[in-house]
């Protein structure tokens, strides 16, 4: 296993301590970390960023964009995103397709624990199927050229991938299509991550560590059973990132640091 962490949250910890950007890569470096999440619209209006990481040792772990696949035909958005991990040596992206009305997330609710009522709604919401539609597309694009196309369950009610059920949905149906797993999102529907690990396990390429409090947390600060999680992935063998996330806490600097720290001592030798 490998450790990344957001982009944005080191962006923060220059806003909050001061710090030069190069100074706060190179503590990034030095905590075990080797690589970054960041935003494709970010990278693409400052391209810069690649020469910073790299004279910092840093790499660039997944790519991820938000898309409106639910209202509009998204292929140049699609596109430019593979373009743009290609570029950046990313192996892997992460797209957020879109999100139904207030209307639609308070159905999709009533179905959110039964897989076979879950498959019913999404086969008929016209959104859900624009957003498969867009979503097969972009994975055959990324599976052509090597890139891994990855969905999370995403903390928002009103996202068709907020559940297991609704990730199972897009799964079935395109096979390319692969996962990040995020262990502190599945609260939204009240889902056992550790359940939740086990029926998604197959299709997971990128996890997310994310830990939850009374506010943004470093991992192993909160209530997520993040290190049973890890130990469910190393029995599953996996090999690939943890990326550390914690938007919005108080001081990035010393989250960054302690979540390293807590993953790293947890991580299989």
């Amino acid at each position: 296993m490998k450790l990344s962490v957001f982009y944005d949250h080191i962006l923060q910890a220059a806003e909050q301590t001061g710090k030069p950007l190069t100074e706060l890569l190179d503590e990034v470096k030095s905590a075990g970390i080797e690589g970054v999440e960041i935003n494709m619209t970010y990278l693409c209006d400052h391209e810069e960023t690649l020469g910073l990481l790299r004279k910092a040792g840093l790499c660039v772990s997944c790519v991820y964009e938000f898309y409106e696949m639910d209202q509009r035909d998204e292929k140049e958005k699609a596109g430019k995103h593979v373009e743009t991990a290609l570029k950046a040596g990313a192996g892997k992206i992460l797209v957020v397709p879109g999100f139904f009305s207030e209307e639609e997330a308070g159905e999709m609710k009533k179905c959110v624990s039964d897989v076979n009522k879950m498959a019913e709604f999404l086969n008929k919401n016209e959104k859900a199927i624009r957003m498969r539609s867009g979503l097969a597309y972009v994975a055959a694009l990324g599976s052509d050229v090597g890139i891994a196309v990855t969905v999370e369950d995403f903390d928002d009610a009103r996202s068709p991938i907020s559940c297991v059920n609704g990730l199972l949905w897009f799964f079935r149906q395109i096979p390319q299509l692969k996962g990040t797993f995020d262990t502190g999102n599945l609260i939204i529907h009240s889902e056992d991550v550790l359940t939740a690990w086990d029926l998604l396990r197959d299709r997971i390429v990128h996890v997310h560590c994310k830990d939850r409090g009374a506010e943004s947390v470093a991992v192993g600060d909160g209530y997520i059973p993040v290190e049973g999680v890890l130990n469910r992935m190393t029995e599953a063998g996996y090999e690939g990132y943890l990326a550390i996330e914690h938007f919005d806490a108080a001081d990035q600097e010393s989250c960054i640091k302690k979540s390293a720290a807590f993953l790293r001592s947890r991580m299989p030798v």
